[in-house]
């Protein structure tokens, strides 16, 4: 069960911190995860030093696909917590085991795969894409209820959370992260929001959804838009 959830890398940013375009997360709880590492290590390295987010505290690196806006910090974060586990698309384990050499033990995930107690990958899902062909998110236990966070949502970000819906066998309480509708009409973003409320009670969009869809999202939800940015922590 997690406990916290601090945003360390997003196109959007608090004060004192650096914007960037990618995506990174750390998850507090029982076991440490970091979802994503950004595009940039040294962005990274800076944002988690001023949110006091020591990086060698990592038990398990949580890779949703092979983006270089959400891999950039690999490396990097690999050197300070050469213990951690890493979890990636099955699709991409060959590129990843290159990538961090023997630091760090990449874990293929193709199916529904349990992360730490009360933490599972949905397993690899369809992009549509050449590369990456797949991705993969996480849905957590909270004292609130289940969250589900995404890296970019390439499959859809409706597929993902009906998925999640299914596995965890309850609505979820709140979908975190990139939602991929940074391209999309506002029509069909309201169609997509409308559509998630009956999936989940609260959303925190951020990244590739982009700022037209951030903005449908927070009309839609109202009182369960939660603003999401470089700097935000949710704790549960």
């Amino acid at each position: 069960m997690i406990e916290k959830i601090v945003i360390l890398y997003d196109n959007r940013a608090a004060e004192g911190l650096i914007p960037d375009w990618g995506f990174s997360t750390f998850i507090e709880g029982e076991t440490n995860i970091l979802f994503d590492t950004g595009a940039k290590a040294e962005i990274l390295e800076k944002n988690a030093a001023t949110l006091s987010i020591n990086l060698s505290d990592i038990d398990s690196i949580f890779i949703s696909h092979n983006h270089w806006d959400h891999t950039g910090g690999l490396k990097t974060v690999t050197e300070k917590a050469p213990h951690a586990d890493i979890f990636v698309p099955e699709s991409d384990a060959e590129f990843f085991e290159e990538e961090v050499g023997e630091k760090g033990i990449v874990i293929p995930v193709e199916d529904p795969t349990v992360i730490a107690p009360e933490i599972f990958s949905t397993g690899m899902m369809p992009t549509g894409m050449r590369d990456p062909a797949f991705e993969h998110a996480l849905v957590a236990k909270t004292e609130k209820g289940s969250i589900l966070v995404t890296g970019c949502s390439h499959p859809g970000i409706e597929r993902i959370a009906e998925e999640a819906v299914r596995l965890s066998e309850e609505k979820l309480y709140m979908i975190i992260g990139g939602f991929h509708l940074y391209k999309k009409d506002e029509t069909s973003i309201k169609k997509i929001a409308e559509k998630l409320m009956d999936f989940t009670e609260f959303v925190a969009p951020c990244h590739c959804t982009g700022n037209s869809g951030i903005e449908v999202f927070k009309e839609t939800f109202k009182d369960r838009f939660i603003d999401c940015r470089a700097g935000t922590e949710i704790a549960f």
